[in-house]
């Protein structure tokens, strides 16, 4: 069997080069294939397979594996997942430890000394924030997001029972957030 036609590859969709070297793949044989057109590069160690059934978040796929397993969807592209904001981000919003740093177009770095193995969800190959998660880190990062952008996403999440007061008081016990949840509590309740 050709590798290209490997099911595990064409599984993976989205796949990093040791992804690849994982599945028997050598960085010869991808490159082999890109330049047959039987995969797609779609960055620097970023590969899809051409017939690979995509979900719609391909683009979260994509940064998840620019950024690394120590990263995670979150910011104005988490509130929007979640439908809590109506903007469309321009970029994807990526949170990443405090270390991590890009010169890549089209990425929002949110580096944060906050746990990124708490209030995380696992997708179909990526990782993103939780609802809570991303309430609290708005109203944390207020002024990156937009006040206005922020709060609504607030009063949205609760009112549209999308988590309720326990669970952002539980979340923010959990991340460390709880004065940041204080300050705002009394405007992003009904």
């Amino acid at each position: 069997m050709e590798k290209w036609k490997n099911p595990k590859i064409e599984k993976l969709g989205v796949f990093t080069l040791t992804q690849g070297k994982a599945l028997g793949m050598s960085q010869q044989d991808i490159s082999r294939l890109v330049a047959a057109n039987d995969l797609v590069r779609l960055g620097r160690g970023i590969y899809l397979h051409p017939n690979a059934h995509l979900e719609r978040d391909v683009g979260f796929q994509v940064a998840y594996s620019k950024f690394g397993s120590a990263s995670a969807i979150g910011g104005l592209s988490a509130l929007y997942h979640y439908n809590l904001a109506e903007q469309v981000p321009n970029e994807t919003w990526v949170v990443v430890p405090p270390g991590k740093r890009t010169r890549v177009k089209g990425y929002k770095l949110i580096r944060t000394k906050t746990r990124l193995d708490k209030e995380i969800t696992d997708e179909n190959g990526y990782r993103i924030v939780t609802v809570e998660r991303a309430v609290l880190e708005a109203l944390k990062f207020i002024t990156k997001i937009g006040e206005r952008t922020a709060i609504k996403a607030a009063r949205e999440s609760l009112g549209q029972r999308k988590t309720t007061e326990a669970k952002l008081a539980r979340a923010a016990t959990e991340l460390g957030l709880e004065a940041v949840l204080a300050k705002h509590l009394e405007v992003i309740t009904p």
